[in-house]
């Protein structure tokens, strides 16, 4: 099984006149990691009854998947730790100002990713943590202590699902358990914790969390500013990289309310959204992951995705808690983001 990883190119977004004519093809690379998304969300026992991950048809996914509230932001939350460890000089030049406000220099920036969902999938995964040494040094806030993280590493692991671990924490770091990701500079090894929320209201400060990402409104040109003893970073939107994500995020929403079939056309925003949606209409036998690494990846824009393909890695992290009845005894993560 593979997964493909967005890597969203700046020549395509801001001040490029044509970008517009190449919006069909970049629908086709986000749609990709979107249904990967879903996919990675449905129960157990409806993986199981459909043979493995590797065998839901798209018309299947249609049928079993249960909306829930927190699934456009699980998206939100991997676009931008892809576009930190990429590099996109549409996000990564806020992510700096915002490290900067901190008090943390460097360029070398990149990000590692806690989880997707604390209910569902993995929220900390050890391989991708070994970019941490230790030295690396966590900022509890804007100018906050200084705390080196292996020394608390285990706990901050385990408090993501076990309530009574977080008191064992320091106290300025009583709420990292919320955090989404660690974001930091390698070259100076500094480090924070970050919030991504694609709701700005549902933006929560708590302690241990120095900034929060979230995305601009459309009629929005924030700077990063200090609110609440915590960095918010507003990402843009207006013909920017949130404005295609929406649209694939609509396209596919709709398309999976529908029972994979095209929605009325109402639903959708202009021609090239209902192009994706037949298509996909047309796809509804074949097996979501083949979809996602083969026929998605011929068609998406070739500048927004990697041309190497990625397995799927199952880890079993039962040994590392305290109660087996309370974990997931497997879980599901795209290689891509173990990548350092």
């Amino acid at each position: 099984m593979r997964v493909v990883d967005v890597i969203q190119q700046d020549d395509l977004f801001p001040n490029h006149e044509n970008s517009h004519r190449h919006k069909e093809r970049i629908l086709y690379a986000m749609v990709a990691p979107i249904l990967f998304g879903l996919l990675i969300g449905l129960k157990r026992e409806v993986v199981e009854s459909c043979d493995g991950i590797d065998k839901i048809r798209l018309r299947e996914l249609a049928r079993n998947y249960r909306e829930g509230d927190g699934d456009c932001g699980i998206c939100f939350e991997y676009a931008v730790h892809s576009a930190i460890r990429n590099k996109n000089p549409l996000v990564i030049e806020r992510i700096q100002s915002a490290l900067s406000m901190c008090g943390i220099e460097g360029k070398n920036t990149t990000s590692i990713l806690l989880g997707f969902e604390k209910s569902k999938v993995l929220q900390i995964n050890n391989e991708l943590l070994n970019v941490l040494t230790e030295n690396s040094i966590l900022l509890s806030g804007p100018h906050g202590k200084k705390i080196k993280i292996k020394k608390y590493l285990e706990e901050m692991q385990k408090s993501f699902r076990f309530r009574n671990v977080r008191n064992s924490l320091p106290v300025s770091l009583s709420g990292v358990w919320k955090a989404d990701l660690f974001i930091g500079n390698t070259d100076t090894d500094m480090w924070v914790a970050a919030s991504v929320k694609i709701n700005h209201l549902a933006l929560r400060p708590e302690r241990g969390l120095a900034i929060g990402i979230v995305s601009s409104r459309w009629d929005q040109d924030r700077p990063c500013r200090i609110q609440n003893s915590m960095i918010v970073c507003p990402l843009l939107y207006e013909n920017n990289f949130m404005q295609f994500f929406y649209s694939a995020w609509r396209t596919v929403s709709y398309f999976i309310k529908n029972d994979a079939k095209i929605p009325h056309e109402k639903y959708l925003n202009g021609i090239e959204e209902l192009q994706v949606a037949r298509y996909l209409e047309q796809k509804r036998d074949v097996p979501v992951l083949e979809l996602v690494d083969d026929d998605l990846k011929r068609l998406a824009h070739p500048s927004l995705l990697l041309a190497e393909s990625r397995r799927i890695v199952t880890t079993d992290m039962n040994n590392n808690f305290f109660d087996k009845e309370d974990t997931n005894s497997t879980i599901i993560v795209p290689n891509s983001i173990l990548q350092t």
